[in-house]
């Protein structure tokens, strides 16, 4: 056992030394290729050079419209009384006919239809009562017109008889008085003469006496009825008259009423009809929470959700924007649209809104903000629900410097690029400013003319990357593959 231990020993030893040998020999021979082939010929290169830069920055959405009609229950819940007993309608009725979801509707075409049975009953007692109402209001209108009748019948006839009257009974008993004043004054004359008796004279004078007060007494009568008893009969048919016309006020106000109800009625039964009020493509608005499937026979309640109707003539994409990129992007800018459900086409927009405060998000603290970009013509097939991807372009830099969105790598949470020097590469922490597709800005880290090396490879760059970048920064992770530009700017 001892032979045996000692015998590996040996064996491992040589074998160690083997293997040193190996490796130092392989580090010998790295050394002398790097420094005997020029970087040039092993890795694709770039130049870093100014230009112009038109930055863009792309975000995922869905496709939705702009105008997006809720079809719902517009029924209301609707009493009235009919001979002081109560009928209603509950605001809510039976569904029984809806268009299949999906369909292609225009304007004006019917949607759905309800149970209009219970709204109808109301109608035709509602017509029964503004018919009942209607009569009413013409009999008050008649006893205006009796009523100011009377008025003037009293004011312009019977008061101007009356007085009339009053006047010829006056004169009458003026005239008695003047023919008993002539016989007293005869009867005297002959007394003293000695022709008549004296009796005959005291009776003339009695006469006298009773005309003079016949005469006051029908004065007084003319003076009693021109202050007191006219002026009471024509207050009291004025009277008679307000109380008519306001009689007349409350028929027409309970016949402005009862067709306002009417027309109320009329409504609620044209709503059991429900119409599209633009084209647009019919979408359900079930609810699985609540367990609401929109079918027909289901009982539907005032102001439930029918359906939606998307006008597909007005489409935008709604996306959500990075905190870090929302203050680059304002409304009015352009936009590229492209959507999964229609391969390699894409579609011209504009963003018509930003929004001003984030979306709530309770399971994140990153904050996104969402975005609307109209899309400036809606081809035909596109339908809400689409997923869309979305490149705005950003405001144009104007002689910036840039290289190829190739030549930068991120590791460990910062942006390298790897600038060919004579004796190898260099790898330099460089700052991103904006970006497209294949160009990035570097605000910071690199100089015109120098050479930056594509697609860079760690496990091929470490071989040539000389003293100078160790001293910067320790080599991390390198990402064998860049970073789209899009995302190389938002993680700027």
């Amino acid at each position: 056992m001892k032979l045996r231990r000692h015998r590996f020993t040996v064996l491992g030893t040589y074998f160690l030394v083997i293997a040193t040998v190996a490796s130092v020999g392989a580090a010998v021979w790295r050394s002398t290729q790097r420094s005997t082939r020029d970087p040039a010929q092993r890795y694709m290169l770039a130049a870093v050079k100014r230009g112009d830069l038109f930055p863009s920055m792309t975000a995922s959405g869905r496709v939705e419209s702009s105008v997006r009609t809720v079809v719902e229950c517009e029924l209301e819940n609707i009493t009235i009384g009919v001979l002081g007993q109560p009928l209603s309608a509950g605001g809510a009725s039976v569904l029984l006919s809806i268009v299949p979801e999906g369909t292609m509707v225009k304007k004006g075409d019917v949607l759905a239809t309800l149970d209009s049975s219970d709204y109808e009953e109301l109608l035709r007692q509602q017509r029964i009562t503004v018919e009942r109402s209607r009569a009413d209001f013409r009999t008050a209108e008649l006893n205006v017109e009796i009523a100011k009748l009377a008025v003037r019948e009293f004011r312009d006839g019977s008061m101007v008889e009356a007085v009339n009257d009053f006047r010829r009974t006056i004169a009458m008993a003026q005239a008695d008085m003047v023919r008993v004043d002539e016989r007293l004054s005869w009867s005297r004359r002959m007394l003293e003469k000695g022709y008549v008796p004296k009796g005959q004279v005291i009776g003339e004078e009695f006469n006298r006496a009773k005309a003079e007060f016949a005469l006051s007494q029908e004065r007084a009568a003319l003076d009693l009825f021109t202050k007191w008893t006219a002026p009471t009969a024509l207050r009291r048919r004025q009277v008679a008259v307000l109380g008519a016309e306001a009689t007349l006020a409350y028929q027409r106000t309970r016949l402005a009423r009862n067709l306002e109800r009417l027309a109320k009625l009329e409504k609620q039964v044209e709503r059991c009809t429900i119409h599209a009020e633009h084209d647009g493509l019919v979408i359900y608005a079930n609810d699985e929470r609540r367990n609401i499937h929109i079918e027909p026979g289901i009982y539907v309640r005032q102001r439930q959700d029918l359906m939606y109707l998307p006008d597909l003539t007005s489409m935008e994409v709604v996306t959500a924007l990075h905190e870090s990129l929302v203050k680059t992007v304002e409304k009015g800018m352009h936009a590229k649209i492209y959507v999964e459900g229609l391969p390699d086409r894409r579609f011209e927009g504009h963003v018509t809104t930003v929004a001003a405060i984030p979306t709530p998000n309770l399971r994140s603290d990153v904050r996104y903000f969402d975005s609307t970009v109209r899309l400036d013509h809606a081809p035909k097939g596109l339908l809400p629900g689409m997923t869309a991807r979305v490149e705005i372009d950003l405001e144009r830099r104007n002689d910036v410097l840039t290289v190829p969105a190739m030549a930068v790598t991120r590791e460990q949470g910062h942006e390298y690029c790897y600038v060919v020097h004579d004796e190898g590469l260099e790898r330099r922490e460089v700052t991103l400013g904006e970006g497209t597709k294949d160009l990035l800005e570097i605000s910071e880290g690199l100089k015109e003319g120098e050479s930056v090396v594509l697609n860079p490879v760690l496990s091929e760059v470490e071989q040539d990357t000389i003293a100078v970048a160790e001293q910067d920064s320790p080599v991390g992770t390198a990402s064998t593959a860049p970073k789209d530009a899009a995302e190389l700017v938002s993680s700027n």
